[in-house]
């Protein structure tokens, strides 16, 4: 992304996470916040003592006006709305889609921990307007900011191979079964290359399916060259309103892109992306126009990119106005 969206964010801000995410990466950097990691090996009663005695440390040894956290992880957003209330700043939780639906329909207790995150929270960010009229509906104050086009240096990998990978972390929502028995269909040389660590039942399912092969977990550097060096990126959910992180580093490599067919996914990719159901068949469809017409596609996804990179400029700088009017105390 070009230098010049870059734009400082509210004054006297941090950003909190307790987990390494991209999202959090790229947004703080285009939005010249403070971001502070805090991801700690180790069991989870030992990981969260530690990384709450951290948190309290860091805001009662620097006090902010406006501190940002990423929830997940839902201890990390109550931590901070407590202490919201005696060092008197405003919270603006990141949230991924598991905290508006464990808001909606998660048992109790859970789902009302969402809720009251969602409610007490001074601002809550999603990333479509969907998810916003969600949020307004739980009783809380939405802000809507879509990751940014992510700043990746790829190794020199040139495209050229026969790989259709699909970004996977083998979660509930990720079509993989569709994925497996779209292979056979796939035009001849291509096959995919499935990325994340398998798990559950469809992994030994994978192992044996022809056309298929899995890369395991692998290295950042390694993570990107395989991207880079893919005849076609594949990100597939079964989430209407989830817009997937594969998309963002499509993008950014400007290479052809298969997405599943939802009304989020069209708002933000437009011309961008071949879509597809979550259907054995349309997958291989999509896989096999967006590798016959390669350059065109890729020369697409870029000219999504720069068109997306501006929007985005604007939604950023309309989430901070809605932030710097919001008072600076919990509700």
């Amino acid at each position: 992304m070009n230098a010049e969206i870059k734009q400082p964010g509210p004054a006297q801000s941090c950003w909190i996470t307790w987990e390494v995410h991209r999202r959090s990466r790229s947004v703080t950097q285009e939005l010249q916040i403070p971001l502070v990691e805090m991801s700690r090996p180790g069991r989870r009663a030992v990981r969260y003592t530690r990384n709450s005695l951290a948190t309290l440390y860091r805001l009662i040894r620097y006090p902010q006006r406006t501190v940002f956290v990423q929830v997940p992880s839902l201890v990390l957003a109550h931590l901070v709305l407590a202490l919201s209330a005696f060092l008197r700043f405003r919270v603006v939780v990141d949230a991924h889609n598991a905290v508006i639906e464990g808001a909606e329909h998660a048992p109790f207790p859970l789902g009302a921990l969402y809720r009251f995150v969602v409610r007490k929270a001074h601002l809550v960010i999603v990333t479509n307007s969907s998810l916003a009229e969600r949020v307004r509906k739980l009783g809380g104050r939405p802000g809507i900011l879509p990751d940014p086009v992510p700043e990746l240096q790829a190794a020199d990998t040139q495209p050229g191979s026969h790989r259709a990978v699909v970004i996977s972390t083998w979660a509930a929502d990720e079509p993989l079964e569709a994925v497996l028995q779209a292979a056979p269909h796939l035009p001849q040389p291509l096959f995919f290359t499935i990325t994340g660590r398998p798990r559950g039942p469809l992994a030994q399912v994978a192992r044996g399916t022809e056309r298929v092969e899995l890369s395991g977990f692998v290295s950042e550097p390694d993570y990107l060259a395989l991207l880079a060096g893919a005849r076609v990126i594949v990100d597939l959910t079964t989430r209407e309103d989830c817009l997937v992180c594969g998309a963002y580093e499509a993008l950014a490599l400007g290479r052809p892109l298969v997405v599943s067919d939802s009304q989020a996914l069209r708002e933000l990719l437009r011309e961008g992306a071949v879509f597809a159901r979550n259907a054995p068949e349309d997958i291989a469809r999509a896989v096999a126009e967006a590798s016959r017409d390669e350059l065109q596609w890729s020369a697409r996804c870029a000219a999504r990119r720069d068109s997306y990179s501006l929007e985005w400029k604007v939604a950023a700088a309309r989430l901070l106005g809605a932030i710097e009017a919001a008072p600076p105390a919990v509700r």
